[in-house]
């Protein structure tokens, strides 16, 4: 059950039920494999991890800004307690060959946080360990290893795990789901790598997947939870106590797992929930449930993958268009007509809800999608699989970009007299095969009054088949100056009418001096003099000669794409 963990934390992925051996090694065939025009992937990169890995969780385990991979290796029923593997990243979407730790008992899923505020990522595992309800906290060192793991009770058949501060003391607690009691456990954490003793709430009977989000707006965390009995929403109270909100009607035969986001645009939590429909055990089929932002969701028909599910799917942005995709991996080989015939889906989503009719790609043999996230730093998201046949993971870069440049051209002209105008010409380009649309805005800085003003023509553009696309800015002087100081006109009349004080000054220290017989005090009108002569040779220095008033002005040009901002900035100055 991949997402966001929020907070500071990464990607998690969690297993709502114990891995089959129809999860086994999935490799991509072809040179590159193109979903329409706007969605590719490159071919898979392999590395070997621990035995029979299961789930993954992406974070900076060693502070390098890069994101790293942690994988849960199950092991076997033969002696291998299975481990975790650490698989440091080299800032392209390749990796280091894997470091192996403890990581308790089978570990089969997976969360990855800062729980004892250090600034370093540390793991959770869950433990399958003969379904004794167990996860291991494994506080990470900052450099990529890791601290021996320690135990902590959960309910019995613990099989995912999930995080969130539900207390409100901006600590991390955990919510364990317990397959065999139909529980799901709350672990408040303290803040420092350590967890308080759980407490249980009914969750619904065989919970395979739980979601945490704000589902009723009153800003508390609320829990998601799919079950036989279908969907059941914990509403949070504040202070790490949980209530039942609402309850679905059964929505599959068994449901198998459930993702979250916001899937028609309106701010709202939405859910998908998959499983196996009634009537139908071919087939593995999904839900969208629109959140109401009350903790009901709107319940819709169930959409027919035509193949049989295998692992939670995925949700991203794929093409860069602020709407997301789903990702799903089918092996086709159901109960009681196997195909044997892996596929992944893309399906693209309308922003509304709804997603089009999917698009597959062929596999070679049988995989488990576990994580959707960008790893080579081009803004795309990209595909982790585990191959639990042949203990490795597999790697798709994504090979369309959700990132452009931009640049703009010196304004002609470059000073603005009054009413004046300029223009600029702004050109984008993407990268690596971004199509997406490109919002553009300008603004003009310092805004004072009578400041030029900017427009930007088209406001939105889409790059053209060579993938570059062009806009004009056009900048307009104002015709009241923007300044504090008297104008040129007004200093030099100043300048002028103030030429007789000097001019005097010298009359009278010269006068001041040469009245022997004067009865006036001498040293008075020599002093006043001297004072009007002093202003003389001071007025050039303090301005009295010509000064120039021009006002330089930044303009800033914007581009937008979904979460992608970049801009570029251009010089003008008004005299």
């Amino acid at each position: 059950m991949p997402t966001n963990c929020g907070a500071g934390l990464c990607f998690k992925s969690s297993r709502g039920s114990m891995p089959s051996m129809m999860m086994i090694l999935m490799l991509l065939a072809s040179s590159e494999i193109a979903l329409g025009t706007t969605i590719a992937f490159k071919p898979a990169v392999s590395y070997p991890v621990g035995t029979y890995p299961t789930a993954v969780a992406v974070g900076d385990f060693n502070g390098d800004g890069k994101p790293d991979l942690a994988v849960a290796n199950l092991g076997n029923a033969t002696g291998d307690n299975g481990s975790i593997s650490i698989l440091l990243a080299n800032g392209n979407g390749t990796f280091q060959p894997a470091v192996n730790f403890a990581g308790g008992k089978n570990p089969s899923a997976i969360i990855a946080a800062d729980f004892n505020g250090d600034k370093k990522l540390d793991l959770v595992v869950v433990n399958a360990d003969g379904l004794s309800g167990e996860v291991a906290v494994l506080l990470g060192k900052g450099d990529g290893t890791l601290q021996p793991p320690v135990d902590y009770a959960a309910g019995n058949g613990a099989n995912a795990v999930a995080v969130g501060d539900f207390n409100g003391d901006h600590k991390l607690d955990l919510a364990v789901l317990n397959r065999l009691d139909g529980t799901v456990s709350i672990l408040l954490g303290n803040g420092d790598g350590t967890f308080q003793s759980h407490v249980d709430y009914a969750a619904g009977p065989g919970p395979q997947a739980i979601e945490v989000a704000d589902l009723d707006g009153d800003g508390n965390q609320d829990l998601a939870v799919a079950s036989g009995q279908g969907l059941t929403i914990l509403g949070g109270r504040g202070d790490g106590t949980f209530h039942t909100v609402w309850t679905s009607v059964p929505l599959f035969l068994v449901s198998t797992s459930l993702v979250g986001g916001d899937f028609n645009g309106d701010g709202r939590f939405d859910l998908i929930v998959t499983g196996v429909s009634f009537g139908n055990a071919t087939f593995s089929n999904f839900m969208v449930l629109l959140g109401n932002g009350d903790g009901t969701l709107s319940q819709d028909s169930p959409v027919n993958t035509g193949a049989c599910q295998n692992g939670s799917p995925l949700p991203a942005d794929f093409d860069g268009d602020n709407k997301l995709e789903l990702a799903v991996f089918t092996n086709e080989n159901c109960f009681p007509n196997p195909k044997n015939n892996p596929t992944v889906l893309i399906m693209t989503g309308r922003g509304d809800g709804t997603f089009q009719t999917a698009v597959s790609f062929g596999a070679t043999q049988y995989g488990l999608l576990a994580a959707a996230v960008d790893l080579d730093g081009n803004k795309a998201p990209d595909l982790v699989f585990v191959n639990s046949a042949t203990n490795t993971i597999s790697i798709l870069l994504n090979a369309v970009s959700t990132d452009f440049s931009i640049a703009a051209s010196s304004p002609i002209p470059s000073i603005l007299n009054p009413g004046q105008q300029a223009v600029s010409t702004i050109s984008l380009s993407s990268l690596n095969a971004f199509d997406g649309p490109v919002s553009l805005s300008c603004s003009v800085q310092p805004a004072l009054a009578g400041a030029p003003t900017c427009a930007v023509s088209p406001t939105t553009l889409t790059f053209d088949a060579d993938g570059n696309a062009s806009a004009q800015l056009t900048l307009k002087a104002g015709t009241a100056l923007a300044r504090q100081i008297p104008a040129p006109g007004a200093r030099q009349t100043l300048y002028r009418r103030s030429l007789w004080l000097p001019v005097l000054g010298f009359a009278l220290t010269g006068a001041g001096l040469g009245c022997r017989n004067s009865r006036k005090p001498k040293w008075l009108i020599f002093l006043f003099g001297s004072l009007l002569l002093g202003a003389l040779i001071l007025q050039p220095a303090c301005g009295g000669s010509t000064h120039s008033s021009s006002q330089p002005y930044t303009v800033t040009i914007s581009g937008t794409s979904g979460s992608t901002l970049h801009s570029t900035r251009v010089m003008v100055t008004v005299p």
